[in-house]
């Protein structure tokens, strides 16, 4: 078969970030990504990229996913999808085995659009028969501006959002201060002084172990307008982020890291969400995805992808109206450094008037740097 797969390489980089992150529990003092090229038999190559989140993603990838591909047809993507699933079921209906199965897939999918001779974005928008997708490949890029930080006062950290949103982005985002005097103090600073148009989203991280919690700390905050508030529970907690949702009057986006798609069914059967949050690779790719992404239209609410920003725009361009894509925008001087992704790209996210552009090339567009993805 001339087409078949070849081979399958996976690498994992580790980048240091500037200072250590802290998030609710969490301390982040890098960030670990794994790097996926897939080759066909005729020299096409696939690529994609996750966070490992500390976890042996390229190890899943070697043992539960390659021995499935390697020789196969890689069309069609979502008949190959379900074979390694199937192949893998005692430990792969959800958690990080979709992950790695979520890598390949994304990889097919560049190679099946680059087949086809357009961008992903295309390739995906004709095969639903969207009516009309950007018709520049772009989409709304969520500028992920600042995280306060105890060694900044609230005055400093809404100087650099501000910056941000100055520079023509619809949506700003900040994560939660655990201190709510300061946390009050900071949403007014930027709400007072966003240019018109711009509006603020705050990533509460999964913080509060349930809805109680989380109410009585919102309660603290006064009534800021927000576009959203985002995770304020884990995403598995659909009544709770339901009731988040009622009682506290801020919109809710959700479904950071879910790897199931029945979560997110769930949070959109709840009624718990106004903006439906989808991580790709957590997921188990493109091939997953799509369902979730036909359900979020028919319930009417808006979406917005999770980090990834090259692979991401080609997704969230082929929606009608084009989704929202997280960006962390490390590459500018003085942008957020905390999610170097960009470095492992040797063309990162165009960024054009806060919207992120789909490269002309035929699928994802994305190449590695050889000088860290070997």
């Amino acid at each position: 078969m001339s087409d078949a797969v070849r081979d399958v390489r996976v690498t994992t980089v580790r980048l240091a970030l500037p200072q250590p992150l802290r998030l609710g529990p969490i301390e982040v003092v890098s960030r670990e990504y794994a790097a996926i090229t897939v080759t066909t038999a005729d020299g096409l190559r696939g690529h994609a990229y996750c966070l490992t989140r500390e976890a042996p993603v390229a190890a899943l990838v070697e043992r539960l996913v390659t021995p499935h591909l390697v020789g196969r047809d890689p069309e069609p993507v979502e008949r190959l999808w379900d074979s390694v699933q199937r192949a893998n079921m005692m430990i792969a209906r959800s958690g990080l085995a979709l992950r790695a199965i979520g890598l390949a897939d994304v990889a097919l999918w560049d190679i099946r659009a680059q087949r086809a001779g357009v961008p992903l974005w295309q390739l995906l928008a004709r095969e639903r028969g969207a009516a009309g997708p950007a018709a520049d490949g772009s989409a709304p890029a969520l500028l992920v501006a600042a995280y306060p930080t105890p060694d900044r006062t609230p005055g400093e950290i809404a100087e650099e959002v501000l910056a941000g949103a100055a520079r023509g982005f619809a949506r700003v985002k900040i994560s939660r201060d655990p201190d709510p005097a300061r946390m009050r103090e900071l949403i007014e600073r930027i709400v007072a002084g966003l240019p018109s148009g711009c509006e603020l989203v705050v990533d509460c991280g999964f913080v509060w172990r349930d809805a109680d919690e989380a109410l009585a700390e919102l309660a603290q905050w006064g009534n800021p307008r927000l576009a959203w508030l985002e995770d304020p529970l884990v995403p598995e907690d659909a009544l709770g982020t339901a009731r988040v949702r009622r009682e506290s009057g801020f919109p809710i986006g959700a479904g950071d890291e879910v790897t199931e798609a029945r979560t997110h069914i769930a949070l959109l059967d709840a009624d718990a969400v106004d903006v439906l949050r989808v991580d790709l690779l957590a997921l188990g790719g493109v091939t997953p995805a799509l369902d979730v992404l036909r359900r979020a239209a028919v319930a009417g609410v808006e979406l917005s992808f999770h980090v990834y920003p090259e692979i991401s725009a080609q997704l969230a361009a082929a929606q009608t109206p084009p989704a929202w894509v997280e960006l962390f925008d490390g590459e500018v001087p003085g942008g957020n450094p905390y999610d170097p992704a960009h470095r492992l790209s040797a063309r990162p996210a165009v960024l054009r008037d806060g919207r992120l552009v789909a490269p002309d090339a035929t699928g994802l567009g994305l190449e590695f740097d050889r000088e860290l993805v070997r």
